[in-house]
């Protein structure tokens, strides 16, 4: 036997149901501030100690490199050295972010984000084919709003060849990912960090970095708000 709820089917009344809760969900999600960064069209970046680059999105580096910046921060990476990961092009970093044999110590920063528990964030990153200079890339986090000192960026989350091996940096390119274990209004960054780099130093070549993802999970407390309402709704819907 079919039940009538004001002239409708109840299975119609619960796919109108389903329908505005996955749109709820959708709307949640959207709202969550997920990005993917394929650094394809890229202006701003360049040399000198920060500025503002664009491309996806809007980015702030920084060149606190030890003797001041070199010739180069961070710039639209050399094809002929090896192709892009995805799209038409990728960022780059390399030994003339400092001068002599000094530390490199190089910033791209992201927009603020408004972070939880659980939400990831994934790059792809490679060196040249057989370097032995060695690179080291950090990923960390900052949890201090829209600040861009990098002291605030304490919370190392992945470091790419920490211990400066040679052949320990990937030479194609490699995917690495973390998931976040704490929540604030803050900003994650790529950190090029290489001591004893330099032109005339014993470390550091060159590094590519692309296909940067920031996957955004809902806050709790909006997925039960949501919960609630859906709930709501089939109980307004299952009233006689």
């Amino acid at each position: 036997m079919v039940s009538f709820f004001g002239g409708h089917r109840l299975e119609d009344q619960m796919k109108k149901i389903l329908m505005l809760s996955s749109l709820a969900i959708v709307a949640v999600s959207a709202n969550a501030q997920s990005f993917t960064e394929s650094f394809d069209v890229n202006t701003g970046y360049g040399a000198g100690a920060s500025g503002v680059g664009t491309s996806d999105m809007t980015w702030v580096w920084q060149n606190n490199s030890i003797g001041g910046p070199g010739l180069t921060t961070w710039f639209d990476g050399n094809a002929t050295v090896f192709p892009a990961q995805a799209g038409a092009s990728y960022l780059g970093a390399n030994f003339n972010s400092s001068t002599g044999a000094n530390n490199i110590d190089t910033w791209l920063m992201s927009e603020v984000r408004t972070f939880n528990v659980g939400d990831t964030i994934s790059f792809y990153t490679r060196t040249a084919d057989g370097s032995i200079w060695p690179d080291r890339l950090r990923l960390a986090l900052s949890l201090n709003g829209a600040s861009t000192n990098a002291v605030d960026f304490s919370n190392v989350l992945v470091s790419v060849n920490e211990g400066l091996t040679q052949g320990g940096y990937p030479e194609t390119w490699t995917q690495f990912s973390t998931t976040l274990t704490v929540g604030g209004t803050g900003r994650f960054a790529f950190n090029y960090n290489v001591p004893n780099g330099g032109p005339s130093g014993s470390n550091s070549n060159y590094i590519g970095l692309d296909t940067v993802a920031y996957t955004a999970v809902p806050e709790p407390a909006t997925m039960a708000a949501l919960g609630l309402g859906v709930a709501a709704m089939i109980r307004r819907r299952n009233r006689k």
